[in-house]
């Protein structure tokens, strides 16, 4: 069998496809053109398909890392402003705390204020007391007032020498003298399950809901005319023969952190 030379088929090769370009301009190649075109452009049209496909899921893929890194950012910041408005918050509330102290304290010049922070609170919720950094060395004593925003929250019961125990008003065991401003009728303050109540009140005394309710000097122990609260209701039946009153305080015990020692 006879070989052709290897240049020879490339020759052949060249020949045929200079043939079929030139027999792709007759009409009666056409079907066989359109064939090959469809051929040709079905693979084509599914790879530009999926091309475009791939496309689309990347530039999703993208947008949700770019989403993401936004969301994260945007976490950030949130947290930053809570934190920056929590920090005005809380110096909004020194600044009104000790604008009131300050104001006490130019309304009873009669009144030296031993300011004090509350180291501890009691464990017990039953019993109504905290520590404060005053002592039998700063000349703090016993049965001393105790105040804070210009309102009467406890006195004090017992002290050390760089510290003392205060009972605050809500104290079940801590009989407060106090005084209704408007009929100037004497009771006795005292905490509980109730609350905050004034018991003691002749029946017929003439009682305004809302009505300031002060400290007495009844005792010696009080310097008079502290503010305490307002009445918020009278909660006595009709069959007992005093009137008990329940005692409203904006005084928040829990948030307490500095408070004044009055001493006359």
């Amino acid at each position: 069998m006879i070989r052709l030379p290897r240049w020879n088929y490339r020759v052949i090769i060249l020949v045929a496809v200079v043939l079929l370009l030139i027999a792709s301009q007759f009409r009666f190649f056409s079907p066989i053109r359109d064939l090959t075109r469809r051929a040709i452009g079905a693979p084509a049209s599914m790879f530009d398909s999926l091309a475009n496909r791939l496309s689309a899921s990347a530039r999703i893929l993208f947008a949700i890392n770019d989403l993401s890194k936004e969301n994260a950012e945007l976490r950030l910041q949130n947290s930053t402003l809570e934190a920056e408005l929590a920090k005005l918050k809380s110096v909004q509330g020194e600044n009104e705390t000790l604008r009131q102290d300050l104001s006490f304290k130019t309304s009873r010049s009669d009144l030296h204020l031993t300011p004090a922070e509350v180291l501890t609170f009691s464990p017990s919720g039953l019993y109504q007391a905290f520590t404060i950094n005053r002592g039998s060395r700063d000349g703090i004593k016993e049965n001393q007032a105790v105040v804070s925003n210009g309102f009467l929250i406890g006195k004090i019961h017992s002290i050390a020498e760089s510290t003392a125990e205060v009972w605050l008003i809500t104290n079940r065991n801590l009989l407060t003298p106090v005084v209704l401003t408007g009929s100037q009728t004497i009771g006795l303050l005292s905490g509980g399950i109730r609350g905050l109540v004034v018991e003691n009140i002749p029946l017929d005394t003439k009682v305004a809901i809302g009505e300031s309710v002060v400290t007495s000097s009844l005792e010696g122990i009080y310097p008079s005319g502290i503010a305490i609260g307002g009445v918020e209701e009278i909660i006595s039946s009709k069959e007992e023969i005093f009137l008990t009153l329940r005692i409203s305080t904006p005084t928040k015990f829990g948030d307490l952190t500095v408070v004044y020692v009055v001493s006359s």
